[in-house]
């Protein structure tokens, strides 16, 4: 007799009662048993404890499942007393906090089972190597009782399994490597965390509600973007504040399936309106989250927030890279990212991207432009959701009285109506807030609104437009970007009259009035960056949050900071989430792209260089050693220019790079020693017979590695005391950095992840045991310092700035060569 049994309890510790948390349309017990159903068994039990039978009986009973009650913690002796009662021969085991188990796999499972029972002794038999919470156990009946009786560990009477497979001296267990289509290791569908419910969410909002599911619907759920890059969006939710915050947050949620953080206390009065807008363009109730996630829980959080309270902000930092819109506050140096959309006023700090075309733009436009102000006949006047100044009220009153019919949108129309004269009262209409305002704007002659959304979806509809001037700041935004302004205290008929005068002043120049403005999704977007990465510090690695290092360049994709601790510049959050592949393409295309020539039609000139640098690594060496043939270790060596210069001076040449292209050619054309391997993860005494060498070279590979301290202390235990180290790298201290700043940082390769300055290089290297013995400049352009365009290379001036850059090291590379002192 075969018996199915998934075991549940609702008194979880770290989700209670998950198992009867709704899921899309039914709970996630329902989804668990409906898989389970899939399996052929002669019966199908819940076991459960006595205090949860009453809530899980009706759900078990639905799903065709008996219910089994049984001791709390002793789930082995739970299992036992079913088996006793059920005189079961064989027990397939689930767990009900698995929602998306994979039928199809446990069908494969019993198959195996069955096989391996009738040909030989099987306790207990799983698939390893399946998504964590996709799997289920099947053992023999027989076996658990006589396992329940020689163990007394309390964890194998937690977990049953374990009483068979952590004792093989007693059972046969098997552990079968899952199938391909199913071995997923690094995937996890099981729900035991607040995090694992929010995801489990998002599949059933992308798969629906035909459950169950198969395995590669399961796995492609996973996959898809917004499980497996989540996002959160918090808004401004305060009231006073404004409703555009929220409103965009919710259009990003739409988008992406992203969630969207609204305390409990949010005090914005117009929450709820919002929200039932938003579900008619399929927000879900589950996409709210009402406290803050744990640390690692999101792999981006993107703030709308307007001004960002710093201690607000820092917790924010610390759960996930953080990425701010339109963020107006001093304290943006904890962004990872900021994206401007809403041209601001006055902000001294740069952005990574300003751009307008992110703003959502109506489709509904008006064709012909006002000639005069006869040609009026309809007026909007609306100040966004809350109306805090109370403006809305006083400005419709103005216009009305100059005879235009109004509409006035305002949170309660009939105390509005109350405080209009009777003999303006059929010519005011006060409604509350519409959704989707933007594809009814066009409707109306002119919009009365203050400086926001509305402002510039109104210019992009084709209506003339007057703001409100609600702040200074306000003022200040509309007269510098051309608005037609009415200042609080012109809000009067003489004010209204004034600010439609001159209705061509009513069409502000911007890129929203074009017919076909650019357009550019934001939540498509919010996706991109949540792909993204944030960074450590390269030397100090996760000794400090990168977030508190100092800002010192935003690029479209890329924020570089340099460290508090010790200096070094370096990349700390990219948007770029493809890798770099050091390939033949790599070599050829990608480098012929760059230099006019393919990697190996250069490698004699390449060669020559590794001359040069090999005589100044033989004066550092040799000046204290009188070695025959000294070894060196060549990292990074692609085709092996500088190896072959390096043999030709009489060194023992060996070399490492993870291009198994360029290890082919050494080994196959050079005929020198090396090996495709990714540094510092090698083994030299293993691949070359030699524990130590007496120099490591690293020319233009330093640059790309993201934990440069494991790098570093691998090259000083692999050199010898006295052994010279010498690298090439990008130079953020030549011309380009200091005169070309943002130029600089926008073309910096998006595998260079740090950025190395002269003058930081003794400092840094001393840490791990080695001394600087010279630094070269290299990579001299005097056409880039900002004084010499237009000037000739034969000129005075061309040649003294020449002379200037290699005088004061301003090239924009440079080769350190430094002697290992200590061991550390």
């Amino acid at each position: 007799m075969t018996i199915l049994v998934v075991q549940c309890r609702l008194s979880s510790t770290r989700l209670p009662g998950k198992a009867l948390l709704p899921l899309g349309n039914k709970t996630v017990l329902d989804w668990t048993l409906s898989s389970m159903k899939k399996v052929p068994a002669d019966e199908y039990y819940l076991a459960t404890d006595a205090e949860s039978a009453e809530k899980l009986s009706p759900v078990a009973v639905q799903n065709g499942f008996k219910v089994f009650e049984g001791p709390l913690e002793d789930v082995l002796q739970r299992f036992c007393l079913l088996i006793n009662q059920t005189g079961a021969d064989t027990v397939i085991r689930a767990t009900a906090d698995n929602p998306f188990l994979f039928y199809d796999c446990a069908l494969s499972l019993l198959e195996q089972y069955n096989r391996r029972s009738q040909t030989g002794k099987c306790d207990y038999i799983t698939y390893t190597g399946l998504p964590h919470g996709s799997g289920v156990e099947i053992f023999s009946g027989a076996s658990l009782l006589k396992a329940a009786s020689l163990t007394e560990e309390p964890y194998d009477h937690e977990h049953v399994g374990p009483s068979l497979y952590n004792h093989p001296e007693n059972f046969t267990s098997v552990m079968l490597p899952a199938p391909d289509p199913w071995n997923r290791p690094d995937l996890r569908t099981t729900i035991d965390t607040p995090a694992d419910y929010r995801r489990a969410c998002a599949v059933v909002r992308k798969l629906g509600e035909n459950s169950p599911f198969s395995s590669q619907e399961i796995i492609q759920a996973f996959e898809d973007d917004s499980i497996k890059f989540p996002v959160l969006c918090v808004p401004c939710v305060k009231k006073g504040k404004g409703t555009g915050h929220l409103r965009r947050c919710l259009a990003i949620a739409s988008s992406i399936g992203a969630n969207v953080y609204i305390p409990e206390d949010a005090g914005l009065e117009e929450k709820e309106e919002l929200l039932l807008a938003a579900k008619e363009d399929g927000f879900l109730e589950s996409q709210i989250v009402t406290s803050l996630p744990e640390k690692g829980e999101y792999s981006l959080i993107v703030t709308d927030a307007f001004v960002l309270d710093r201690e607000f902000a820092l917790k924010l930092a610390s759960l996930a890279p953080l990425a701010a819109i339109d963020e107006g506050s001093l304290n943006t140096d904890l962004c990872d990212y900021l994206l401007d959309i809403i041209p601001s006023y006055g902000l001294q700090r740069p952005s990574n991207i300003a751009d307008p075309s992110y703003v959502t733009l109506p489709k509904n436009r008006r064709n012909e432009k006002l000639s005069s102000t006869e040609d009026i006949k309809k007026i909007l006047v609306t100040v966004g959701g809350e109306d805090p100044a109370d403006l809305v009220v006083p400005a419709s009153i103005s216009y009305a009285k100059l005879g235009y019919d109004i509409t006035a949108i305002v949170q309660n129309p009939q105390e509005a109506q109350g405080r209009v004269e009777p003999e303006l009262a059929d010519k005011i209409t006060f409604i509350k807030p519409v959704h989707n305002l933007r594809e009814q704007l066009f409707n109306y002659d002119v919009v009365v609104t203050h400086y926001g959304f509305t402002a510039f979806e109104a210019v992009a509809a084709g209506c003339a437009v007057v703001l409100l001037g609600t702040t200074t700041l306000h003022v200040n935004l509309a007269r510098k970007y051309g608005f037609k302004c009415l200042s609080v205290q012109n809000i009067n008929e003489i004010g209204a009259e004034y600010s439609l005068s001159e209705v061509s002043e009513l069409y502000p120049d911007s890129p929203f009035a074009r017919r076909s403005p650019k357009k550019n999704d934001l939540g498509q977007f919010v996706r991109l960056l949540s792909k993204g990465s944030r960074l450590f510090c390269p030397v100090c690695t996760t000794e400090h949050p990168s977030f508190e290092d100092q800002i010192v360049c935003r690029t479209n994709q890329r924020t570089f900071r340099r460290c508090n601790t010790c200096g070094m510049l370096y990349m700390s959050y990219t948007a770029d989430s493809r890798s770099t592949s050091y390939n033949e393409k790599y070599f050829f295309e990608s480098y012929k792209k760059q230099y006019g020539k393919t990697y190996l039609e250069d490698f004699e000139t390449i060669k020559s260089q590794g001359v040069r640098r090999t005589g100044i690594i033989d004066y550092i060496f040799r000046n204290s050693h009188k070695l025959i043939t000294p070894a060196v270790l060549d990292v990074g060596c692609a085709y092996g220019p500088f190896m072959d210069a390096a043999n030709d001076a009489g060194w023992q040449v060996f070399g490492t790079d993870i291009s198994s292209e360029a290890v082919a050619y050494v080994q196959e054309k050079l005929h020198y020693p090396a090996t495709c391997a990714s540094f510092p993860a090698f083994d030299a005494a293993a691949e070359f017979g030699i524990k130590e060498f007496d120099a490591v070279t690293m020319w233009y590979v330093i640059e790309h590695f993201q934990n440069l301290d494991s790098v570093l202390k691998a090259v000083s235990k692999l050199l010898k005391t006295g052994g010279v180290f010498a690298f090439s790298t990008p130079s953020a201290g030549g011309v380009s950095g200091k005169f070309n700043t943002q130029s600089f940082f926008q073309n910096s390769p998006a595998d260079h992840f740090s950025l190395w300055e002269p003058t930081r290089c003794s400092s840094i290297l001393r840490k791990y045991g080695f001394k600087v013995e010279k630094i070269i400049s290299t990579g001299h352009h005097p056409e880039r310092f900002p004084n010499l365009a237009g000037s000739k290379p034969s000129s005075l001036k061309w040649a003294l700035y020449t002379a200037a850059s290699h005088f004061f090291g301003l090239g924009d590379t440079f080769e350190v060569y430094c002697r290992k002192e200590r061991d550390i």
